[in-house]
């Protein structure tokens, strides 16, 4: 009897290696290193049996939502490289995965942009049109009274970029086209662009898909910003980024 309570204890220890070594909890992201997709880095990847995931970065940690095991979650850039911490947890067992995300260069100060941006709101007779000169690190929305939404990433008063974003269908109005490029040009100058030059791009682009001729936009470059065009639905954004 003391024999087989002997052998029952040396078998428990066995019993849980086996399990954990069957267990399925799995981590897994599509890259090593992620850049900038616009404003952010967006991480993808799998995680299989968990029910727990989250993300740390800078100290600071956040959850993340799955859909059949999959997720994305997206991470502002910013002029440092940044490692990521994800980890997965079933209850009992954790999986961690460590991944980067490659530093941009900003684009200019970001209060004095807004000073300048405030100035010139002035000069057109829109005292209501004025960025906030202080802001928290992060991404932060600001809506102009013509109806142009505008996305900054601010790092250490860094811009990192700006994104801006209309309706597409605004943009078939004469009203609607003056007054984003009216928008488009103030803050291609204000990120050391060619205003000009941008804008002028950006209608003969548009022309030739009105036209038939182009389904897909080309990024335009001026004086070294490079400014990007997606069309996502019935939305239309561009994003100027170093």
């Amino acid at each position: 009897m003391k024999k087989t309570k002997y052998f029952l204890l040396l078998l428990i220890p066995i019993f849980f290696m086996v399990l954990s070594g069957c267990s399925s909890l799995s981590l897994k992201t599509t890259k090593n290193e992620y850049n900038a997709n616009g404003l952010v880095a967006v991480i993808k990847g799998k995680a299989t049996k968990t029910k727990k995931l989250t993300y740390t970065v800078a100290g600071v940690t956040k959850k993340v939502s799955m859909n059949e095991g999959h997720f994305a979650f997206t991470v502002p850039t910013t002029s440092n490289q940044q490692d990521v911490k994800i980890v997965a947890s079933d209850g009992s067992a954790t999986q961690t995965k460590i991944v980067t995300v490659n530093k941009e260069k900003p684009l200019t100060d970001y209060t004095a942009l807004a000073q300048q941006y405030n100035y010139n709101a002035l000069m057109v007779d829109r005292p209501t049109d004025q960025l906030p000169l202080i802001v928290k690190d992060g991404i932060f929305t600001y809506k102009q009274p013509t109806g142009t939404t505008l996305y900054f990433n601010v790092q250490s008063n860094y811009l990192m970029g700006i994104a801006m974003k209309c309706q597409y269908k605004d943009l078939k109005s004469e009203t609607g086209l003056k007054n984003f490029g009216m928008s488009l040009y103030t803050m291609s100058e204000l990120a050391g662009a060619d205003g000009k030059a941008v804008t002028k791009n950006l209608q003969k682009q548009m022309k030739n898909m009105d036209n038939g001729n182009k389904t897909t936009m080309k990024q335009i470059t001026s004086k070294g910003v490079p400014v990007n065009i997606n069309l996502a639905g019935n939305a239309f954004y561009v994003y100027i980024t170093k």
